[in-house]
């Protein structure tokens, strides 16, 4: 004769996090409002603090929510954004499950048809924009060489805004914020002004086709200008990457 299982009763804490989570999703709180505060929500769903707290937790880190602190201390509705995927592939780096070989390898989906659609759909302040961000980058690698390359990086999510679609934007931000910073700390000893500035230059590049509005030779470009990134740090970094990968890699773009 058959017997069912037990059935556990969910903890306090997710039972509030889902009620928060579809207020946010239903809008009741739209992005950038005030959630009711701790205390209110105590009452509000008769639990304890810590359960709260926990709720929140749970809720930040999945990217719903903010957390304040000083004056307008409170959880605030996010904005939508990419960082639960950046925190799960960095995750997976610390796990050692994906190296900066798995990164470029990624990016050359991606970066090079977004140049080429931004190529087509770029305006003049989209232009000016990218081009300030390159001057600022160029100004910084005087002195400040991580914030140089930190800020020279940030190029491509800028280019993918131009295509005005969240996913991708979402997916270029994440796969290449999770591994930049880390290759920038861990090779900061190991470039040069003269690497950096040769970054940025392939970027300028890259955008005089974007402001020409020549898609082929933007994607051209950006492909690369990955590949050439990738080669520098491969050869700075010859750790960071997995043999496979990098054969294919290799031998799929004839490096």
């Amino acid at each position: 004769m058959g017997s069912f299982k037990s059935l556990k009763k969910p903890l306090l804490s997710q039972e509030v996090e889902l009620a928060i989570k579809k207020a946010i999703l239903e809008e009741t709180y739209k992005a950038g409002e005030k959630l009711p505060s701790e205390r209110e929500l105590v009452e509000q769903f008769q639990v304890s603090r810590v359960t709260v707290r926990e709720a929140f937790r749970n809720l930040q880190s999945s990217g719903l929510i903010t957390i304040k602190r000083g004056v307008n201390a409170g959880a605030y509705v996010a904005e939508p954004n990419s960082h639960p995927i950046t925190q799960s592939l960095q995750n997976l780096i610390h796990l050692g499950r994906i190296d900066y070989s798995h990164l470029i390898d990624a990016r050359l989906y991606i970066e090079p048809r977004a140049a080429q659609m931004a190529a087509k759909y770029r305006s003049e302040e989209d232009l000016q924009r990218l081009n300030s961000l390159l001057d600022m980058a160029e100004e910084m690698a005087a002195k400040y060489h991580k914030r140089a390359r930190l800020m020279n990086v940030s190029f491509h999510c800028e280019v993918a805004k131009i295509i005005r679609n969240p996913i991708i934007l979402f997916i270029t931000e994440s796969i290449t914020q999770s591994y930049s910073a880390l290759m920038i700390d861990r090779t900061q000893h190991r470039l040069n002004r003269e690497d950096i500035l040769k970054f940025i230059g392939e970027h300028r590049d890259i955008l005089a086709s974007i402001g020409k509005q020549h898609p082929v030779e933007a994607y051209e470009k950006t492909r690369r200008h990955l590949l050439e990134t990738y080669l520098t740090y491969s050869r700075v970094a010859p750790d960071e990457c997995t043999k496979d990968i990098d054969h294919r890699i290799r031998q799929d773009y004839n490096l």
